[in-house]
């Protein structure tokens, strides 16, 4: 059973923490996840469901029993991945600010872990493993809403299952996908909507869409986003129990998609420093290479 923080401050700068740290993460929904706080340890192996689609209906024929079964495989997957970030703060500067300043500096660190954790995770998206892009090579400026039913195009010629796929992008693809005109006129005219408020589009012709700033796309790959089976990659997320006594220590987890980061805090007496550590503990494997398309720039 994993640790459970009991420190009221403690929960509070954890839970703050616990925003930034899945919105920087959400990409991943794209994909095959097994995430939860049940404790783990370096090299444990998780076996992450593949669901594919449901085998074909039957002509009755006196069983209900039929033809029941579903294309799921799992794929498993090794939590060989160990990141952390450790933020401080002086004695004094935490008696005078209470705790505000090492709110802020947790924040900080949540978002630059999931930061880290996602570069990591896509790193897996290579021409040698997923093939030929989806669609030609392009600019930010030429990626329109033509070019989305393109990729639905090779999708569907890849016969991959219509549900759930999911579209991620680079910030300069997504933002002049949302000045094309049959996107820019599906807002409605709701000055209040999402899309027009936040920037914010959540499904978009059978996908749901996410935008991210850090696809490195600075490499040899020059991927800027992908269309995708959540068959195409697993990926799982565990607790690491600390062996270690520490003041605080306990999983930090989002009920609804079970994104965990291990929270531990403790003292230096000597320098006269609060410590504060967040790590997150996973592993990915590339799973049905046929499962997704790469979006790539010139």
């Amino acid at each position: 059973m994993s640790n459970t923080l009991t420190n009221v401050k403690d929960i509070k700068v954890a839970q703050r923490a616990l925003m930034p740290f899945m919105a920087q993460l959400l990409p991943v929904t794209a994909f095959s996840i097994d995430f939860s706080p049940q404790p783990a340890e370096k090299l444990d192996t998780v076996r992450v469901p593949l669901v594919g689609a449901p085998s074909a209906s039957s002509d009755f024929e006196g069983d209900y029993t039929a033809n029941a079964d579903s294309t799921v495989t799992v794929a498993p997957v090794v939590l060989n991945r160990h990141k952390f970030k450790t933020v401080h703060v002086t004695a004094r500067e935490s008696a005078e600010t209470a705790l505000n300043t090492l709110e802020t500096l947790v924040e900080a660190a949540a978002q630059q872990l999931a930061q880290d954790v996602l570069v990591d995770i896509l790193s897996v998206i290579t021409q040698a493993t997923y093939g030929t892009p989806g669609i030609p090579a392009l600019a930010a400026t030429n990626f329109d809403y033509k070019k989305v039913l393109g990729l639905r195009e090779a999708c569907g010629n890849a016969k991959m299952p219509p549900n759930p796929r999911a579209l991620v992008l680079d910030a300069g693809y997504y933002t002049n996908l949302l000045a094309d005109d049959v996107v820019a006129k599906s807002f409605n005219l709701n000055l209040n909507a999402p899309a027009v408020t936040e920037g914010m589009v959540r499904r978009l012709a059978g996908f749901n869409l996410h935008e991210t700033t850090i696809i490195p796309s600075d490499h040899a790959e020059k991927l800027v986003g992908f269309a995708a089976h959540a068959s195409a990659v697993a990926v799982a997320m565990r607790y690491l129990q600390p062996v270690a006594d520490y003041q605080q220590a306990g999983a930090v987890t989002d009920p609804s998609t079970g994104m965990t980061f291990g929270y531990l805090r403790f003292t230096d007496t000597r320098a006269n420093k609060i410590f504060v550590t967040i790590e997150c503990l996973y592993g990915f494997v590339a799973a049905k290479t046929d499962a997704l398309k790469r979006i790539v720039k010139p």
